[in-house]
Order: structure tokens, then sequence, then C-alpha cells
């Protein structure tokens, strides 16, 4: 269902697409720069872009390339889905196993994210996956009432794979 198999972050695929590959080898060039692209406030080194797909697994994907860079190389990427949180957290477990079987998990890291409580009761279910050259994060978000209606946030399935790159220059700079 998730990944090719593999034992490197590199063959881990999202719609066909790995860590590593140039987005030019799946959209055309005018489809990437007519994006949105999502910067963060400590540094503008790497930014976000999103698709919204019917044809994917995935309703929404987002990548995360390095700014100028004109080969559009994917150093981050995520697929989301909306979905009750409950069934969430079910699909959460199939997908972490599915993740260990192929993938040569260094170590697991398990924690609830309360978004700094900037949202209100609202929070994320996180698992972290390390392994070789990067993270595979996959987690469920059980946004409150309040910013449910408020925002038309809805609860959602996520799978995100980064390389360790990405991972360090996010844990850096990317909130300094």
């Amino acid at each position: 269902m998730l990944p090719s198999q593999a034992d490197d972050i590199r063959d881990f695929q999202i719609n066909g697409i790995s860590i590593g590959d140039s987005l030019l080898d799946y959209f055309d060039k005018n489809q990437i720069n007519s994006r949105k692209k999502m910067f963060y406030l400590g540094d503008d080194n790497f930014h976000k872009i999103n698709f919204n797909s019917k044809k994917s697994v995935y309703e929404l994907i987002n990548f995360h390339l390095k700014k100028n860079d004109n080969k559009f190389v994917v150093y981050s990427m995520a697929g989301r889905n909306i979905i009750e949180f409950n069934e969430c957290l079910e699909i959460k477990k199939i997908a972490i196993k599915e993740v260990k079987d192929v993938l040569g998990v260094k170590s697991e890291k398990n924690y609830i994210s309360d978004y700094q409580k900037k949202y209100g009761k609202s929070f994320s279910n996180v698992t972290e996956l390390k392994i070789k050259n990067g993270l595979v994060r996959i987690y469920c978000d059980n946004w409150s009432d309040k910013y449910t209606k408020k925002n038309n946030w809805k609860d959602s399935f996520n799978i995100a794979i980064s390389s360790q790159e990405f991972i360090n220059w996010l844990e850096n700079k990317a909130y300094k």
C-alpha cells in the first residue's frame, strides 16, 4: 500500500515519487511554479507546495523543495487523507507495520503533539520512524470542534517522508 520494497528512504514512494527525485519527471514546470509556496519563519531555504489529487492514494500530496532549485528535487513529501480520528488510528497501526516490514527502522518515537496549545484542544497522535537517510512520520490529526468550524479543518491521516538534510534544517533553522 505505502512503500515500494526498500531499505533506504530514497526507495520509499508516494504516488511513485521518491526523495531525491525531480518533480519535473512527474509535473511540468508551469504546474510546479503555479503552486503557492509556503515558507517557514526562521529560514526560507526550503518551501512547501501542495497538489490535490483524485488519482492518488492520498487526497493531498505536498513536497518540500529548495529555494531556487531549477531541478525541483524532493527533500520531503507527505500524503494526507481526511478520515475520522478513531479510524485513522487503526490505519496508522497498519501503516507503521508496513513501514517496519519494508524499511530498516533504527528507532521509533511515539508522542502526542498539542501544537503548543495554539489550537485549543486539538492534538496529533504521532509516530516517528528513524530510517537510513531520514525519517518517516505517521500521524493522525484530531482537530477540536472550534477549529473544525472556524477553519474547516478535518481530522486526517498523514504520512511524511523526509531526508536527513531536510530534518536537520527543520530542527535547526526553520523556526529560529
